[in-house]
């Protein structure tokens, strides 16, 4: 009898320590502020595509580590280090050898935008040469920009652009459909697009090279689920 005891307490003992044992994978995923899809707020880092990545790490049971950083520097992290990925990342044909590639998490059309509702349109980016447009650095929407022709004055940091553009620094600012309106709103302004690209751009997680290819595929397979069950849609609502 006592032995039995003893055999189910250790037993107990094994599963108390495998609950609180930590996960064996963990991933330290590098973002941008770039909201509505990954920004901090009240030190938090939140977002659709932040809480998306949140909930497929839980689903495979790995560990994330969500960090905030500059664009470029999320790129070199992650050519650099292993067990890496940044993330909402256009997928493009200069990118797909340096990653491997999760996704697509959300896609969205790149736009010119200004805070004057009188301006003029535009049907085609290489109608705007003239004028001085804001964009990022190290960005993928930067360069369909200026290969269309723009004249783009890159900062480090997405919500700069808005600043400037208030302060008539810039005519235009170059930004995502979804994410350049979220962040005016945020500060109590309307922006009014003058152009739209014919390209829809896909945002992806993209990770380092060495990432195991089951991993790759385990990440890819549970944001699938999420996107089918209705979860992309819910997190979705919450920032509109």
């Amino acid at each position: 009898m006592r032995r039995a005891v003893f055999f189910i307490m250790g037993i107990l003992w094994l599963a108390s320590i495998s609950a609180e044992s930590p996960p064996s994978i963990h991933l330290r995923l590098y973002t941008e502020e770039y909201p509505p899809f990954n920004y901090t707020y009240q030190t938090k880092i939140i977002g659709i595509n932040t809480e998306l990545m949140q909930q497929v790490s839980d689903d495979l049971g790995y560990g994330a580590r969500f960090e905030v950083v500059p664009w470029g520097r999320a790129q070199r992290f992650t050519q650099t280090q292993p067990d890496t990925c940044f993330f909402s990342a256009v997928r493009t044909a200069e990118r797909e050898a340096l990653y491997s590639w999760v996704g697509p998490l959300i896609k969205e059309h790149v736009q010119l935008f200004s805070l004057d509702p009188e301006h003029p349109k535009f049907s085609h980016f290489s109608e705007v040469k003239k004028l001085r447009v804001g964009g990022q650095s190290a960005d993928a929407y930067t360069d369909f920009g200026a290969s269309q022709g723009l004249n783009i004055d890159p900062v480090a940091e997405i919500p700069v652009n808005l600043s400037r553009l208030e302060l008539g620094r810039i005519d235009l600012w170059l930004a995502g459909s979804i994410g350049g309106p979220f962040i005016a709103s945020r500060k109590g302004l309307r922006l009014y697009p003058v152009a739209t690209s014919d390209k829809v751009f896909e945002l992806w997680l993209a990770c380092n090279k060495q990432m195991p290819e089951a991993i790759i595929l385990q990440l890819n397979s549970s944001l699938q689920r999420k996107q089918q069950d209705g979860s992309v849609d819910e997190i979705m609502e919450r920032y509109r």
